[in-house]
């Protein structure tokens, strides 16, 4: 089975990718490790063609077609922009606390194969990526919903500000959830937590988003900390170094405690 998506380069877009792609691969029946892996893998080609392929341009498309047999899974995500290889200067990582330049090495741990292609049709670059079925047939399923948007609960633990966020964190969600952080350590509160349990998904523009954070709130002479993430969600966070950068704890309760006990209610 196979199905081909088209979507204009704007970042609206991404949410709407995420839904058919994840709405496609559930209708085939796959493991849902899978359906994590690939999703992921699809976002970050996505993304960079988006943002250094098409450039943001409404009038480029992006196209992406999946193509599921009893063996493989083919994802090719296609742009109309001048062209990128996988060497780019915006994904060779410089250093661990950089925004940007985690999603191709999220690719090549993800995808089982991966080409860098230039489109007859369009000029652009085609990234074509195989996942091979028979490698998740001994996994559990261990992803959960992904669910489509991303919802963020505040609330305060004597000087704490605690945010709850479920969902999607992504390139979109990222930058508002940046805007949500930036208004509380511009009104005054510094120690900022992150509780993570109901984040089904995250990529590197969503990894990006939570460095641009812990930066700021640094410059704020603040503090960051996360807690309560999913196996699969912290294995990313291994994957990008990213666990020895951030303050991770198991719970929430464990890390605002690591703040000092007279500090929570």
């Amino acid at each position: 089975m196979k199905r081909v998506f088209k979507y204009p380069s704007i970042v609206e877009s991404e949410g709407m990718m995420y839904s058919d792609v994840k709405g496609f691969l559930a209708e085939a029946g796959l493991n849902p490790k899978l359906v994590f892996n690939i999703i992921l893998s699809v976002s970050e080609a996505f993304t960079n063609a988006l943002e250094h392929g098409n450039k943001f341009m409404a009038n480029k498309q992006i196209k992406v077609a999946i193509d599921i047999n009893d063996r493989i899974v083919i994802a090719d995500i296609t742009d109309e922009g001048e062209g990128y290889s996988n060497e780019s200067a915006a994904d060779r990582l410089r250093n661990p606390t950089d925004e940007g330049g985690r999603g191709i090495g999220l690719m090549k741990a993800f995808a089982d194969d991966i080409n860098y292609l230039i489109d007859d049709r369009t000029g652009g670059t085609r990234v074509s990526m195989r996942f091979s079925r028979e490698n998740y047939q001994k996994i559990k399923g261990v992803a959960g919903n992904l669910e489509d948007k991303m919802e963020v609960k505040k609330r305060e633990e004597g000087q704490i500000a605690v945010l709850q966020l479920s969902g999607r964190l992504d390139l979109g969600n990222g930058n508002k959830l940046k805007e949500e952080v930036k208004g509380i350590l511009n009104s005054g509160k510094v120690c900022i937590h992150l509780n993570l349990k109901g984040v089904e998904f995250v990529n590197s523009s969503g990894l990006g988003a939570l460095v641009s954070i812990m930066k700021e709130t640094r410059i704020h002479r603040g503090r960051l900390t996360l807690s309560d993430m999913a196996d699969y969600v912290r294995e990313i966070f291994d994957i990008t170094q990213l666990s020895h950068i951030f303050e991770i704890f198991a719970t929430e309760q464990e890390a605002l405690h690591s703040y000092h006990p007279m500090t929570v209610a």
